[in-house]
């Protein structure tokens, strides 16, 4: 049986990614990782990231939300596409 996903947790902080909206929920960081071009998403940190966030939505677990968001900084940081905190 496949858990229920649940993408309307909060990320452990708002994300910033230097193109678009802030990124609050898991439903936000999955559907900016989606929009991606798709050679970007195959890349080893989006398919990690993407894998943080479904185990993140299937448990709700703070640990794994917090794992998640960390993962979709870094890759944001790792890609120049994470805003500077001010």
């Amino acid at each position: 049986m496949v858990p229920h996903a649940d993408w309307d947790h909060q990320l452990t902080r708002v994300v910033v990614p230097t193109h678009g909206s802030s990124l609050h929920t898991l439903a936000d960081a999955r559907d900016y990782i989606v929009a991606l071009s798709p050679g970007l998403q195959h890349q080893e940190d989006w398919r990690r990231t993407e894998d943080l966030l479904r185990v993140a939505a299937e448990s709700g677990k703070a640990t794994d939300i917090q794992q998640a968001t960390f993962q979709l900084e870094l890759a944001l940081a790792m890609h120049k596409q994470l805003a500077g905190r001010g």
